[in-house]
């Protein structure tokens, strides 16, 4: 489904003022992520009302567009994001960095005012601001009127047990079967034997992937068991399959993602640094948890997978999909032997490094550069 077709779609629509290419394009993947309530940004040039706005203040013309906006469009509700919210008190205004855990009920609490105003509890970013930390943002919201001010609430530490990891090979199965065949460019369709049913047609050298599955149902047929799905050259699909298409990229990140089911890849080691080579293309890709925040952390700085959940306070089974869907698209950098599990004692080792003890009169050149990324 393209842009155009979920906007005829949607259920509500969203203007955009003062927002650039790349900001646009995070709240388009944060509404994508959004299963609550259908929202569609609205084109350039596009004639119909929106149902709300999004201003973004500190822009060169968001102040002005903000504005006029609301002069023009008096009922329509206004919802204004900026650095410094108290310099802006005569608008609704949420706090930057932009957190779907804030952005979605504050939309929905200018929709319908007669609702009680959110009382929020998690931290997902959508929009990276390395630059401000949250204390800062904490500091300034004390400055603006309870009425028109939405809490950010404290980090929660992630729960996980190292020694309760659990482990998924992307190199045996059906994903290895399938990553055999896109490397040999065979056309292939991976059916479901309980019903005969045509689930995926990979046409590698089109680098295209036919559906007949969401993602969600994919998710459900997977944890449902992997061996009830085979390889079969001819199948084809039935007259009365939605068929869905996806490039090969899409295709690949999304089903790594549904294997590794908040497993971890044994290609890559827990306490061993790994990097991003490259940022995916979150606007195109399936979302994923914590997607913004794990590229942005990854791609600035290597850290180890224990490190990450540490630093990021993420929830590990969002690290590990996301993880599996980069390692399948070869963005991870890394490097590891035999299966990628390393051995006890360099493990021990890695991790001693990984978590350097703080000395409160000194710290080193690590603990310095740790305290920086923890910042992002």
């Amino acid at each position: 489904m393209n842009d155009k077709e979920k906007l005829a779609g949607a259920a509500i629509l969203v203007g955009g003022i003062g927002l650039d290419a790349r900001k646009e394009a995070v709240f388009r993947m944060a509404f994508r992520m959004n299963r609550k309530a259908n929202y569609g940004f609205l084109e350039a040039g596009d004639t119909q009302a929106p149902n709300l706005a999004i201003a973004d203040l500190d822009s060169p013309d968001g102040l002005a567009g903000a504005e006029k906006f609301r002069q023009e469009h008096p009922d329509i509700p206004l919802l204004a994001t900026t650095i410094v919210p108290e310099n802006f008190t005569n608008f609704v205004t949420l706090a930057k960095p932009i957190r779907m855990e804030t952005l979605f009920p504050a939309l929905d609490h200018l929709l319908h005012p007669s609702q009680p105003a959110p009382i929020l509890s998690s931290q997902q970013t959508i929009e990276q601001a390395g630059k401000t930390n949250h204390l800062e943002h904490r500091a300034t919201q004390e400055n603006i009127p309870a009425s028109k001010q939405m809490p950010i609430p404290p980090i929660a530490n992630p729960s996980w047990d190292p020694d309760k990891i659990e482990y998924f090979d992307p190199e045996q199965g059906l994903l290895a079967l399938v990553n055999r065949a896109i490397r040999d460019h065979i056309p292939v369709g991976i059916v479901d034997r309980r019903d005969g049913k045509l689930l995926w047609r990979i046409f590698p050298e089109q680098e295209k992937v036919e559906a007949s599955v969401s993602m969600e149902e994919a998710q459900s047929i997977f944890r449902h068991g992997e061996s009830d799905l085979i390889l079969r050259a001819d199948a084809s699909f039935a007259a009365t399959d939605n068929l869905y298409s996806m490039t090969l990229t899409e295709y690949l990140w999304q089903i790594h993602a549904i294997a590794a089911d908040g497993r971890l890849s044994k290609k890559i080691p827990l306490n061993h640094p790994i990097k991003l080579r490259r940022w995916p293309n979150l606007t195109r890709l399936h979302p994923l948890p914590e997607a913004l925040r794990l590229a942005a952390f990854l791609a600035r700085s290597p850290a180890s997978p224990a490190l990450t959940i540490r630093m990021l306070r993420v929830q590990s089974q969002a690290l590990f999909n996301f993880l599996a869907a980069a390692d399948a698209l070869e963005l991870l950098d890394y490097s590891s032997a035999g299966t990628g599990i390393l051995p006890e004692h360099i493990a021990s080792a890695v991790t001693a490094v990984d978590v350097p003890k703080a000395n409160p009169t000194k710290r080193g050149l690590l603990g310095r550069l740790l305290s920086k990324i923890a910042g992002l």
